[in-house]
């Protein structure tokens, strides 16, 4: 796996809201959808889907596994993985927790069993 660039880290922390393109079988990329994103406030970056694992984005993402994130003017070819560790979903919990605690009801849904379940580690393709 590729590692992040310093300035992508920052950009990502710094975006409120970013659109997450899932790829499909042919390679190309389905309409963008909306989400949030967090990294571990070092190198690592996080999604999470709020609906779970049954959002029609998130069952694309882990069918291939490839995908693009748009973060303002950039956009950033990736792949990801699904987070099981409770170490890596604690730090995903916790980048939520401070990029978004000002919207404490939605970030405390975020953290329930269901939309834990649903987190990626974003790569760098």
């Amino acid at each position: 796996m590729t590692d992040w660039h310093a300035s992508d880290i920052a950009k990502i922390a710094a975006t409120q809201e970013i659109h997450v393109l899932t790829r499909r079988k042919d390679g190309s990329l389905r309409r963008p959808r909306i989400i949030w994103v967090v990294t571990d406030g070092a190198d690592r970056v996080f999604i999470r889907s709020a609906n779970g694992r049954d959002a029609d984005w998130f069952r694309w993402a882990i069918a291939t596994g490839q995908g693009a994130l748009e973060v303002g003017a950039s956009t950033f070819d990736v792949t990801w993985t699904e987070v099981e560790d409770e170490g890596d979903l604690t730090a995903a919990d916790n980048g939520y927790r401070t990029k978004y605690g000002h919207y404490a009801s939605i970030v405390a849904d975020l953290v329930t069993p269901g939309p834990r379940s649903a987190t990626l580690e974003v790569f760098p393709s």
